[in-house]
């Protein structure tokens, strides 16, 4: 089972009373120095059992946008993929139950969750973790992250934030520290900015950009999901 893919919304621009004022400082500076956003994230719970699977999952739901529509749609969008996912997996699942008879003692699984990472300074950050097992010798944890500037209505992109060549040197310079410490646990003996993809994971909170790399990205699974924090410049 694949990662969970984020369809492309169309974001509209939200702006709020102090919208205007915010979109005017870094990104850094509203992040560490932002007041809290009117908007508020709640949770739709979604679960499933059946002999051959078993779904639990939270996902975000946003309320408080001054665009309603544009909320609507970000909350199906993540109502969907859950469904997607347990149609998916329990598709899956039925077809493996007849031919093999060993899943019978275990069955499928699918849990998804999710945290606030930053919801200040007209930016939202959040974290998806989407975790599936479909027989092995271990399951498979995939992450997605959602970071919007809520003033313009965009989704941030790693390059907003590290938009020089000094500040993605900055960024590699932050994961090489961690190989140089732990050397043992990485695939690579040096990150170079060259590595860095147009769809860079990360996430936001008030002091730090958190770069991140999936299973097997970097490090074996057991390592895990593999987390940089990078601060403001």
């Amino acid at each position: 089972m694949g990662k969970l893919r984020l369809a492309a919304l169309v974001v509209v621009v939200l702006l709020c009373s102090l919208g205007t004022v915010q979109a005017a400082k870094s990104y850094w500076q509203r992040m560490a120095e932002g007041y809290p956003n009117q908007l508020v994230v709640y949770e739709y719970v979604y679960e499933y059992r059946s002999p051959e699977l078993e779904v639990s999952a939270r996902v975000p739901q946003l309320g408080g946008a001054l665009d309603l529509e544009w909320q609507q749609a970000f909350n199906q969008e993540m109502r969907e993929m859950v469904h997607d996912l347990a149609a998916s997996l329990e598709e899956t699942a039925k077809a493996i139950w007849e031919l093999e008879e060993i899943f019978h003692a275990f069955p499928f699984q699918g849990i998804v969750d999710f945290e606030v990472k930053l919801n200040r300074g007209g930016l939202l950050s959040l974290e998806l973790v989407t975790y599936t097992f479909t027989g092995g010798a271990h399951g498979m944890t995939f992450c997605d992250y959602i970071n919007i500037d809520l003033t313009t209505g965009r989704q941030l992109t790693f390059w907003d934030l590290f938009d020089t060549e000094e500040e993605v040197a900055r960024a590699a310079e932050a994961i090489n520290e961690r190989i140089a410490q732990e050397p043992e646990w990485f695939f690579i003996d040096q990150f170079t900015p060259g590595l860095f993809s147009a769809e860079q994971g990360f996430y936001l909170t008030d002091e730090h950009v958190v770069i991140c790399f999936g299973l097997y990205e970097l490090a074996p699974y057991a390592a895990g999901i593999q987390e940089f924090p990078v601060a403001a410049p």
